[in-house]
């Protein structure tokens, strides 16, 4: 009797702590940009701030280079900013006016991120036609 009463409160344990990483897994995951609430669209630097002395994003003291691009949403609401810092010693080079991609959640609070630059502008509607001829 004195077996199954141990064996009982040790399963208790061992699900309880089953529940609590999985909590902890979906709390983890939760914070990620999940690729079905990710949009990306194109965005414009608009400022470059730099060489500043500070704290990067991880928190370690460095020589930075700022980096503030505005963007608007697929579905036309903006503007927003998404602010990068790079160390100066980075091959990473922005001025003002690069073009960029920029990653965005749909989701409020709207969180983005740089994912890269854009070799070319893309033109939309009849312009395109009218510069082709």
């Amino acid at each position: 009797m004195l077996t199954i009463v141990v064996l009982g409160g040790f399963g208790l344990v061992l699900v309880v702590a089953a529940f609590v990483v999985t909590e902890v897994l979906a709390g983890l995951r939760r914070d990620e940009l999940p690729t079905g609430t990710e949009e990306k669209t194109a965005g414009r630097v608009i400022r470059v701030r730099g060489p500043v002395r500070g704290q990067l994003e991880s928190g370690a003291p460095a020589v930075y280079t700022e980096v503030i691009v505005e963007y608007y949403t697929r579905r036309g609401e903006g503007p927003y900013e998404v602010a990068r810092k790079f160390p100066v010693g980075s091959r990473l080079t922005y001025a003002k006016g690069d073009r960029v991609i920029v990653a965005y959640d749909v989701r409020t609070p709207r969180r983005a991120r740089l994912a890269g630059r854009v070799s070319h502008w893309p033109t939309l509607g009849p312009q395109s036609a009218a510069r082709a001829a």
